[in-house]
């Protein structure tokens, strides 16, 4: 009995003290826990436990001698600074220790067989504790004990000293990794001492002042892939680094350049290629070539597109530098080379396009051709006959051509076909953000086997009209992102017609607020729908009739519920599909009040798989503040013990107005039956005569001050009338000379649909401005004005006209902030374009 009650009372210790880590499947999971110290009450048969995130500054004798089966040991972005002797012991089955982010010493932290214990360690990651750099010597310490290691990664030191780490014996180790790197030489001493077994190098944050020395990596006489990151230094230097090697797998320059480091700009310098910088790299056989954002804008014959070997490649990478590689000389070259890359299976080519917001907003297609003049243009373009032919290598399989300002040819225009030849066996075609005007057939030249499309930041309205694109014939996964959808599906094009094949769509950042019902109609087979980031108040109806749908991501809407239809609908499809139905809802904010207490009863009971486990999506209550639904289901009885009182009030409330809308129209009828035919005569007789008069001349009248009028010339004005369709009535461009001022300004309004103020600092001053604010309140009034819209620019309130301030209750206010332009877009558009076709 004695036993039984310290077996319990043992019991109840440990959970009591374990209960803040995670424990699952001989997982322990502590972190972000506030421990100062290791804690040693966790169960013994943990083989992975994870201490990342707390307050340890020391690892203390003997503090995992009870955690023998531990393999994985995670101990990041702590405060340790003191490993004491013996720290490990008892590890001997550890595989993967990581001590990163930390406050270790290299030359003192590390006492004398500190590593011992660890003789089955495979991976050890100590980089990101060397904080600031010295130019004394730093000694490292005693590796030889893991004769089983493969992966370490540490700090590189400027003045690094190996001769006692025992690196001679690290036989396994493959890979080498510098993640803070204060080195500011490259010398052909610096690696000396490193076994020859080390294939993989990688180098980040690097600062070199000095040219590097030839056969500064010749000591790793295996190595097979090279890979820089923000490494300040020249890149005819970095190049130099290659030699002596003959064969390599991977070349990976990221953001290799001085000026990511000096300057108060940190921008890349630019750099032009030439061809005794690439005269190593040129005589590698090499699998993979990367080049991302190394600030080059050329290059010169025989540089960057001339291989010894270029049968080798099967990855070609030129990300984000601003070099051509399709004028002049270099279209030779790059064709020479196309017919030479037996075994290429990616190119990407990506440009630098600065890519604003507001740009993403209308699909990267400022100069877009509208659908008014898009039949002129084709019939240009095919006057013209325009062509172009891309061979490519027979191996390709993924081509990446994006951020680039289009393909422009004979006088500025877009070629009307684009041949792509030798394609049997391409599968991704990435042509994102790729400003162009019109967009081309694109022909094959073989059997088409496109399975991935990316078409995101071009504009959907060049080409919805069509009854058929190559590019769609087989494509499972299409991405639309930027694609001025919104637009598109409001001028009622099915474009979701032209990919009946695909399984994956992503329409996200479209401000799509409705679908049409038939939208998705011939998508079959669609699995995967992606409508994050859009205005979506409700779950669209067209969503209904995709029966294989499994994944559905609705993050960053305006959803405020989720109706009980859908809350069955995606139950029964979980059902189907055994319980795998995903949905993403983070990012909206939903309405906690009794007409949505079933929805919060739902998403705390579904099985459905959640993008939030704990299923704590924000929510607003009654009262406007704010909870989550996981805290509104657990205090359900506390939030919605009302809700039936509530509704028997809005019973009786309901019939009581139910009773007096009855009886109090009879009792009016009956008692002023004369007056009441006589004023829907009337009411009848105004409603004609309005009808007569709605065809207006203008759909808005604008008033604003001299202050403003660049603004309005060069960015209101143009972005109403081209981009909007609009037509404006303005002041100095059409009242003519010669009129009465105040008759020309009345007749203006009054043939205008609706009235648009720029309120700013010198509006006080217009001298017509009073008497166009009281004429549209006239009008207004009078019913005729559908709307009145008020700009403000940074004005304050004593400039505010008082004329103004009895009718606020009527005025669609947009405060326009320059740092909250695309808002300011969005509210003026709003604001015209509801009552406008």
């Amino acid at each position: 009995m004695l036993a039984f009650a310290y077996f319990i009372t043992a019991f109840l210790f440990a959970y009591v003290s374990c209960h803040t880590c995670l424990i699952q499947d001989n997982r322990g999971d502590c972190a972000s826990r506030g421990f100062e110290t290791v804690p040693q009450d966790l169960p013994r048969n943990l083989t992975s436990l994870d201490l990342k995130r707390n307050l340890i500054g020391t690892i203390s004798h003997g503090d995992f001698q009870f955690y023998g089966r531990l393999v994985i040991l995670i101990l990041d972005k702590n405060k340790i600074s003191v490993l004491q002797a013996n720290a490990f012991r008892g590890l001997k089955h550890l595989k993967h220790l990581s001590m990163a982010e930390n406050r270790l010493d290299l030359n003192t932290s590390y006492v004398s067989e500190i590593f011992g214990p660890l003789k089955s360690l495979d991976r050890l990651y100590i980089s990101r504790n060397m904080q600031v750099g010295t130019d004394l010597p730093v000694y490292y310490p005693f590796f030889g004990y893991f004769r089983k290691l493969t992966i370490l990664e540490m700090d590189l030191a400027r003045k690094p000293i190996w001769n006692k780490c025992g690196f001679s014996k690290l036989k396994q180790l493959r890979t080498l990794s510098f993640n803070f790197c204060f080195l500011d030489k490259m010398t052909n001493r610096t690696f000396a001492a490193m076994p020859p077994s080390i294939e993989n190098v990688y180098f980040a944050g690097c600062k070199v002042r000095e040219l590097a020395e030839l056969n500064f990596l010749k000591p790793f006489h295996s190595l097979k892939i090279l890979r820089l990151f923000k490494i300040c230094m020249d890149i005819a230097s970095a190049l130099k680094i290659v030699y002596p090697f003959k064969k390599m797998q991977e070349l990976n320059f990221t953001e290799v350049n001085p000026g990511y480091c000096d300057g108060l700009i940190r921008a890349p310098y630019a750099v032009i290629i030439t061809a005794d910088m690439t005269k190593y790299l040129r005589n590698i056989c090499l699998r993979k070539l990367i080049l991302i954002r190394n600030g080059i804008v050329d290059f010169k014959p025989n540089s960057l597109l001339s291989y010894t070997y270029p049968e080798c490649f099967v990855t070609i990478i030129f990300s984000g530098d601003r070099f051509s590689i399709t004028n002049g000389f270099k279209t030779v070259e790059l064709t020479k080379l196309i017919l030479q890359l037996s075994n290429l299976v990616t190119f990407n080519y990506s440009g630098i396009l600065s890519i604003s917001t507001d740009e993403m907003n209308s699909g990267l297609t400022v100069d877009t051709e509208y659908p008014e003049n898009l039949d002129h243009l084709i019939a240009i373009n095919r006057k013209l006959d325009v062509q172009i032919t891309f061979p490519f290598p027979r191996s390709l399989k993924i081509l990446v051509l994006s951020k680039f300002d289009g393909v422009q040819h004979v006088q500025g225009t877009t070629p009307h076909t684009i041949y792509f030849s030798n394609i049997n066996y391409l599968r991704v075609l990435d042509l994102s953000y790729f400003k162009m005007k019109y967009f081309p057939n694109i022909v094959f030249n073989g059997t088409n086997f496109l399975e991935y499309v990316d078409l995101s930041g071009i504009d959907s309205t060049l080409y919805s009209g069509r009854n058929n694109i190559p590019l769609f014939k087989e494509s499972k996964t299409l991405i639309l992102k930027h694609a001025r959808l919104d637009l598109t599906l409001s001028r009622g094009r099915k474009i979701f017609s032209l990919v009946p094949t695909v399984k994956r769509l992503d329409i996200s950042y479209n401000h799509l607020w409705f679908l049409p019902n038939d939208a998705f109609n011939s998508n079959k087979n669609l699995r995967h729908l992606d409508m994050g980031f859009n205005l979506f108040s409700e779950v669209p109806i067209a969503v209904h009739t995709l029966k294989n749908l499994e994944i559905l991501n609705l993050e960053h809407n305006n959803l405020q519920t989720i109706n009980e239809t859908f809350q069955q609908l995606f139950d029964l499809r979980n059902e189907r599909i055994q319980a795998s139905f995903q949905l993403k809802l983070s990012g909206n904010v939903f309405r906690c009040n009794c007409e949505n207490s079933d929805f919060v009863l739902w998403i705390s009971k579904t099985r459905i798989k959640l993008d939030k486990p704990a299923r704590n999506y924000t929510c607003q209550l009654e009262n406007g503040t704010y909870t989550n639904t996981q805290k509104a289901a657990e205090n359900f009885h506390e939030f919605y013990g009302n809700c039936e009182n509530e509704m028997w009030l809005r019973v009786g409330i309901c019939l009581l107005v139910i009773f007096i809308t009855f009886t109090t129209p009879i009792a009016v009828i009956v008692n002023f039956r004369w007056r009441i035919a006589y004023w829907v005569y009337r009411v009848f007789k105004r409603v004609v005569e309005n009808d007569l008069r709605s065809k207006f001349k203008y759909d808005i009248y604008l008033s604003y001050s001299d202050d403003c009028f660049d603004w309005v010339k060069d960015v209101l004005i143009p972005k109403i009338e081209n981009t909007w369709k609009m037509k404006m009535c303005i002041e100095d461009r059409d009242i003519l000379a010669g009129i009465i001022r105040s008759d020309a300004i009345s007749q203006s309004i009054h043939e205008s649909k609706n009235i648009l103020f720029i309120i700013s600092k010198s509006f006080s001053e217009k001298t017509w401005g009073k008497f166009e604010i009281e004429r549209a309140k006239y009008e207004k009034y009078t019913g005729h004005l559908q709307r009145i819209i008020v700009i403000t620019r940074n004005v304050q309130v004593e400039n505010f006209p008082m004329e103004l301030d009895c009718i606020l209750d009527d005025v669609f206010l947009v405060d326009w902030s320059d740092q909250e332009i695309e808002n300011g877009w969005d509210k003026l558009r709003m604001a015209l374009f509801s009552d406008f076709n």
